[in-house]
């Protein structure tokens, strides 16, 4: 099925983590029918080829549904020890950056380009979208932040619009920050210069996190709003002449090295409702995990009717034993598993945010 961005409801940035591959592939296959993903690539796992990191998005998401490919901005080739970092670094560095950006993605018909920017250089962009428009690909252009009181892209919106069809579209990125709202006005600058130059032809994704990344202020049930959700309903009334698209990173902060542990990290269990997450976070010595879901099945918020694979998960872990012979596929026993539970359901809340009913039994059989 070919990617309509005048049709898309909701377009999510998808880093290649397992938490976050795993919460896309258990999404139902008719949400997965519904999503517009980025994946954002980089070399998957210990695979010899970059191809291979391609090979698994298809895997997880399905072969043969489209969605946008982005070079992951947060992956950094210190040293290459594998062809797959080599590749990598083609696709970010030197003069023949962006040729090899169109070469790598020309035999793979399900991938929809996001437009390299990295290097500024218009007439690269220009030779991307001459060589995509070819294709008959959609392609997304992803201007980030980039920090302080946000970068100007005026000549790259310029050059970008000034192409003559409408396959294609901005992401307006206000990338991840606790204070989202504050990078608002940055973003309402680049929806009118985009507004002024097309009308409302060209779709305007406004992306970002405000995922939290201190969890100790919080005691069990309390929560946070997706800042998200509320700096987009912000630009909508503010741009009522703009076609302004929801996205977000999926309930994700930017991925990078973990930080040392110096004290014990509480378990903790997220339950993301339509403009929020809340949190449920219990020392292991009082209950850990179980406790933690039984908390958040017993919240107002907690969808019971909602028969998803994150649901099943928390539901699972409140009802465990704990005795061996139990499923442990089924149990949230760590961090990356509660964290793949709160991104599919954040998912499936965000991608029917506007017509949000549990769905029946879709008789998927957990865990794979």
């Amino acid at each position: 099925m070919a990617i309509n961005l005048f049709e898309a409801r909701y377009i999510p940035t998808i880093f290649m983590r397992n938490s976050e591959l795993s919460a896309v592939r258990e999404l139902p296959e008719f949400t997965k029918d519904a999503l517009t993903p980025i994946f954002c690539l980089k070399p998957w796992a210990t695979t010899k080829h970059l191809s291979k990191a391609v090979d698994k998005i298809e895997e997880v998401f399905g072969v043969g549904r489209k969605y946008f490919l982005d070079i992951d901005p947060f992956y950094g080739v210190q040293s290459s020890k594998r062809p797959a970092q080599d590749e990598f670094l083609e696709l970010i560095e030197g003069d023949d950056s962006a040729q090899n950006w169109i070469d790598f993605l020309r035999d793979r018909p399900n991938a929809c380009p996001c437009i390299q920017i990295r290097n500024e250089s218009v007439d690269d962009i220009i030779l991307q979208i001459d060589a995509f428009t070819g294709m008959e690909r959609p392609f997304l252009v992803r201007l980030p932040h980039g920090g302080g009181t946000g970068k100007n892209w005026l000549g790259i919106v310029e050059a970008v619009c000034d192409t003559d069809h409408v396959n294609f579209g901005f992401v307006i990125d206000l990338e991840w920050s606790v204070d989202l709202l504050s990078r608002i006005e940055w973003a309402d600058r680049i929806v009118k210069a985009i507004v002024r130059i097309r009308g409302d032809s060209v779709p305007i994704c406004i992306n970002g996190s405000s995922f939290p990344n201190s969890f100790t202020k919080f005691s069990s049930g309390e929560g946070v709003p997706v800042l998200e959700r509320l700096a987009f309903e912000n630009l909508i009334s503010n741009n009522n002449q703009a076609r302004i698209l929801y996205g977000d990173w999926a309930s994700s902060r930017p991925p990078g090295e973990s930080l040392p542990i110096k004290a014990e990290i509480p378990p903790r269990i997220d339950l993301p409702t339509s403009k929020g997450w809340e949190f449920y976070r219990i020392k292991a010595s009082e209950g850990g995990f179980k406790e933690a879901a039984i908390q958040a099945m017993a919240s107002p918020s907690y969808p019971k009717d909602l028969d998803i694979w994150g649901t099943y998960l928390i539901s699972s872990t409140a009802s465990t034993a704990g005795g061996d012979d139990e499923d442990q596929a089924a149990i949230i026993k760590h961090r990356g598993k509660a964290a793949a539970a709160r991104i599919n359901i954040h998912l499936y809340r965000q991608q029917y945010f506007e017509n949000f009913n549990p769905v029946p039994d879709t008789d998927d059989d957990y865990p794979e």
